[in-house]
């Protein structure tokens, strides 16, 4: 992709730079063919499980879902993180929305689930050099083969000062949602956003969290099945009778060394003001 200027022929935008068309249908546009490696890892168990949870949304379950469940982030840290960048300037771009829809963001997933406006790969984002004000990815990274490259990306697009926020799993079992590939740790999230400036870290969701988590999944290990066979009904017998746990996350998330013991962290930080792209310094002369 070559991130050439697109002109609208309709059905179709094509790039004014190589040629390579791209379809169009209403406000979605569609960046990924059937061939493309990350698209058709949706047609695995955990791919599969992935699209029709999304298709196939059911409000009540979610809600239910919410309460029962394994994970529980009561910090108030992550929150006004987050809440700057949502509540912030637009464009405001959204890495693996999934069905999530913010006003006035554009939300970027590699299908067209309900409220995706842009179908691509996040490794080669569809947008100019410096043109968002903002890029939130939420337990997104882990199903990304190369976040290297995600996070240049997200370097390349930001406007300087623009600002990102993720979320990235530490103690957290596998959940391939098509792919599963790697944990941070605090001290990883900082090497990881060295480019970046004014960059923080932090919990999400705490050691409680991560404990529900991982015995309701020794629940399944230990059922001796092989997923996807009878996983939902495991792992949600066991989510029902330990999730209140989780709750302990309210205290436990206030101990100094909790983020050694966490389920999931945050990073948020800024594009650097000086840190302009080779485009925008030529245009500048």
């Amino acid at each position: 992709m070559c991130k050439g200027p697109l002109q609208d022929l309709g059905a179709d935008l094509q790039c004014q730079t190589c040629g390579s068309s791209h379809g169009c249908r209403g406000d979605l546009v569609q960046f990924l063919d059937q061939a493309n490696a990350t698209r058709r890892q949706l047609v695995t168990p955990d791919g599969r499980s992935m699209v029709s949870g999304y298709r196939r949304r059911n409000r009540f379950l979610a809600a239910v879902r919410r309460i029962i469940s394994s994970e529980f982030s009561p910090g108030s840290s992550w929150r006004a993180a987050r809440r700057a960048l949502t509540d912030g300037p637009r464009p405001l771009l959204v890495i693996g929305s999934g069905v999530q829809h913010l006003p006035g963001a554009i939300h970027l997933d590699v299908d067209d689930f309900p409220g995706v406006d842009v179908v691509a790969d996040a490794h080669q984002l569809p947008f100019a050099n410096d043109s968002l004000a903002g890029v939130l990815a939420e337990v997104v990274f882990e199903h990304l083969v190369q976040p290297t490259k995600v996070i240049a990306e997200t370097l390349r697009v930001l406007a300087p000062g623009g600002r990102f926020y993720f979320t990235v799993p530490f103690l957290f079992p596998y959940h391939g949602h098509p792919g599963d590939y790697r944990r941070w740790s605090r001290q990883g999230l900082e090497a990881e956003f060295a480019a970046f400036t004014d960059v923080t870290t932090g919990i999400h969701a705490g050691p409680c969290s991560a404990m529900v988590n991982l015995l309701t999944e020794w629940a399944y290990v230990l059922s001796g099945c092989r997923f996807p066979r009878g996983y939902v009904a495991i792992k949600g017998l066991a989510t029902a009778l330990l999730f209140p746990l989780k709750f302990g996350d309210l205290l436990v998330q206030h101990f100094p060394e909790a983020h050694r013991l966490a389920a999931t962290l945050f990073v948020t930080g800024r594009k650097p003001v000086q840190n302009l792209s080779a485009s925008s310094m030529a245009s500048s002369l």
